[in-house]
């Protein structure tokens, strides 16, 4: 029991220190205040208060545009001393400025001069000829700006101006003069010392709210900015860049102020959340969010579904080999319509893929290149016996047997093969993919290329969409990472699967009538160009940025343009490719019974 008194005790000492010390800073603040120099804290002009701001010794208080300065009631708000020779609530002109003397409680005086300003305002403009509403002038801090009719002659113009609290300098009213460029001028304020600098504009641009008229990203030209309500803004690019690193330029509205904040420098627009504030010349700012560029491209060429002479719903898919691109049919199997038909660059057709010594079985299913342009086909099959996978080297090269499989090497046992694709990714001179994926069923084959050498024993992987339609596929991911795009179609689910190596699911975006794909890998990023067939509406062709392999990345294309048709697609076949010709990335796009388009992505 003593031992707790004596602890109670020292605690209770300890505290009561702790309390003197706290009493003691606090009187040293007291007093540290009461010896603080005498300084203006308000100055009330006609009632109303405003804070100052100070230069050394001088003290500003800046009042709204246009105040008679000449006849103003004020009031000086002192802390810490007392105002000497100066009477408060007094009417008095304060244009120029005004010698104080401030008496401190620490016993020290000060001088000070106290200024009062209030800028110019505008008070009468005319622009001989024309009638001008107020609504279409814009007189801001640095700027006047004038919305005149369109198509007016600004090469010829009369203006006159006139404004309270100031007097032109560098301008002469009503002379005529050359308003196509941006011109100055200055005004001298009424205290007769301070110079506002203003940049001068007529236009017959519509100017107002804060606004963006254009940008540059990379260096790379917008050809327009649009605006998703509230405040979004979609740059349409003329080329592909990398948008996850990118440099921001931005033209805003005529008169526009952008925050100096915003530096536009290391911006991942790819997230669609940067953002930059800009004023207008309403003098409101508004806070945009950059969205997700999209490429503004024209097409090299574009063909029908009809240029192709193919029957309805016959069209497969498509494949770029060297400066060739190929599209297979279904009834490229004599003695029917002949095919597949290759194209050159400029989309003329140039022949038939040989099909010389070929054993297809029903019918050509797909072709696929690798990243040379040697080109495989899959046939639709429908059979146990053997069936073969077969290789060009290009366009006029005749085919050879590549990989042969059976319904019992496959493990199928007397089941029927039939192909929903085929797939390749990487070279087949060195390390490749392969994917074959089998119709109306869950099972994926994948045969491996290493050091140009074929294992032509296949691993078969399980996809995780149950009971899949006709056509899917399952894109490899590029060589050096595991996983695979799915593009697949079944009563239950239509869309774009992001999986694993083993084909675990990561991610899907469903409602998106789409059956193949092309991974393409350019400048240390990952593209994904597929095709959408959008019912009564036609093709949309997109391109997207996977290279974080995230599920927003594929569902923000940054590419998304559509080939307009009412045409139905009976099979749910189209295609996309991806290759470098003459050093640029190019993209070809096809949907049956709509057509193709070839596109250059980079400028």
């Amino acid at each position: 029991m003593k031992s707790i008194n004596s602890l109670t005790t020292k605690v209770a000492s300890l505290l009561l220190l702790v309390m003197i010390a706290f009493s003691a800073c606090e009187k040293k603040d007291e007093l540290d205040r009461l010896y603080e120099g005498a300084k203006i804290v308000g100055v009330k002009v006609d009632g109303q208060l405003y804070l100052p701001t100070y230069t050394n010794n001088d003290v500003l208080v800046t009042v709204p545009a246009g105040r008679d300065l000449s006849k103003a009631k004020v009031q000086v708000l002192v802390a810490n001393g007392n105002l000497q020779n100066f009477n408060n609530d007094e009417i008095m002109d304060v244009r120029k400025p005004l010698p104080l003397t401030l008496l401190g409680s620490d016993g020290e005086r000060l001088d000070v001069v106290l200024k009062i300003q209030s800028p110019p305002s505008l008070s009468n403009l005319i622009v001989e000829g024309l009638t001008i509403p107020a609504s279409n002038i814009f007189f801001s801090a640095n700027s006047l700006i004038v919305q005149v009719p369109e198509n007016t002659n600004l090469t010829n113009l009369k203006v006159t101006l006139g404004f309270v609290n100031g007097t032109l300098q560098d301008f002469t009213n009503g002379v005529a003069a050359d308003y196509t460029n941006p011109r100055t001028f200055r005004i001298l304020g009424v205290d007769e010392s301070t110079i506002y600098n203003y940049d001068f504009i007529i236009t017959s641009e519509e100017v107002g709210p804060a606004s963006v008229r254009s940008m540059t990203i990379n260096g790379i030209a917008t050809d327009s900015v649009v605006v998703v309500a509230p405040s979004t803004l979609v740059p349409y690019v003329k080329g592909l860049t990398d948008f996850s690193n990118s440099t921001v330029t931005i033209s805003a509205g005529f008169g526009n102020r952008i925050d100096p904040t915003f530096t536009g420098t290391n911006l991942n627009l790819l997230t669609g959340t940067s953002k930059v504030k800009i004023t207008g010349t309403d003098g409101i700012e508004k806070e945009f969010t950059i969205g997700v560029p999209k490429l503004s491209l024209t097409p090299i060429f574009e063909r029908s579904y009809a240029s192709f002479g193919f029957p309805i719903n016959d069209l497969t898919g498509v494949a770029i080999s060297g400066n060739n691109i190929i599209v297979p049919n279904y009834s490229a199997t004599p003695p029917t319509v002949v095919g597949p038909n290759y194209y050159n660059l400029a989309g003329v057709q140039q022949g038939v893929l040989n099909r010389t010594g070929t054993t297809i079985a029903n019918s050509i299913r797909k072709i696929a290149t690798d990243s040379k342009g040697v080109i495989l086909s899959v046939s639709l099959g429908l059979t146990t016996a053997d069936q073969f996978i077969y290789k060009w080297d290009n366009v006029t090269s005749a085919p050879v047997p590549y990989i042969t499989y059976s319904s019992a090497s496959l493990g199928l046992g007397a089941t029927a093969f039939r192909a929903a694709g085929i797939n390749v990714q990487g070279s087949l001179d060195g390390n490749a993919i392969i994917t074959v994926g089998r119709a109306q069923s869950t099972d994926v084959f994948v045969w491996t290329v290493t050091g140009g050498v074929l294992n032509p024993t296949p691993t078969k992987l399980t996809h995780p969409i149950a009971s899949p339609g006709f056509y899917f596929s399952l894109e490899p991911m590029p060589i050096g990472t595991s996983g695979y795009i799915g593009t697949l179609t079944s009563a239950a689910f239509n869309g774009i699967v992001s999986l694993t190596g083993t084909l675990g699911e990561i991610s899907r975006v469903p409602s998106t009538q789409t059956t193949d794909a092309k991974v393409f890998r350019h400048n240390g990023r990952t593209y994904l160009a597929y095709t959408v067939f959008v019912p009564n509406r036609g093709a949309a062709f997109r391109v997207s940025d996977i290279t974080d392999n995230q599920l927003a990345s594929i569902q923000n294309p940054i590419m998304d343009v559509l080939m307009p048709s009412t045409q139905a697609n009976g099979n749910l076949t189209m295609d996309a490719d991806m290759a470098i010709i003459n050093g640029k990335l190019h993209a070809v796009f096809v949907c049956t019974n709509i057509g193709m388009r070839f596109y250059q992505l980079e400028q």
